[in-house]
């Protein structure tokens, strides 16, 4: 997750619904200069819902990329979201996917409308 996006999906989407039921996995790794983990700014999403994870060997994002299909950036999708309905499980792999986009502020309004989508449900 880029700064942009971290700060977009704090202020919009987390702030804006604080009573939503909904988690929101944060992986960040070092894709560009300045990702360095000893430069990880953990205050761009401080929301209780909000659970990070540093993925060193980007294991996250390859798996995305190859299952959505991504070709871009080396194998490896970042700066992206996925959106997962409340009947989604994750022991076999996540399930229930309802939408995905990258980059996260370049999709947000696709992001704020399936997120809209699945809590009017």
């Amino acid at each position: 997750m880029c700064v942009a996006g971290a700060r977009w999906v704090q202020k919009e989407l987390l702030e804006r619904h604080p009573s939503a039921a909904l988690k929101v996995y944060s992986v960040w790794f070092n894709m560009v200069g300045g990702d360095e983990r000893s430069r990880w700014q953990r205050d761009l999403l401080t929301d209780s819902r909000v659970t990070h994870f540093w993925d060193e060997k980007k294991v996250i994002g390859r798996w995305y990329a190859k299952h959505l299909a991504y070709k871009g950036s080396g194998g490896v999708l970042w700066d992206a979201w996925a959106l997962y309905g409340p009947e989604a499980r994750w022991d076999q792999g996540p399930s229930h996917r309802v939408s995905w986009g990258r980059t996260i502020v370049g999709t947000r309004e696709k992001l704020r409308s399936a997120f809209e989508d699945v809590r009017a449900k």
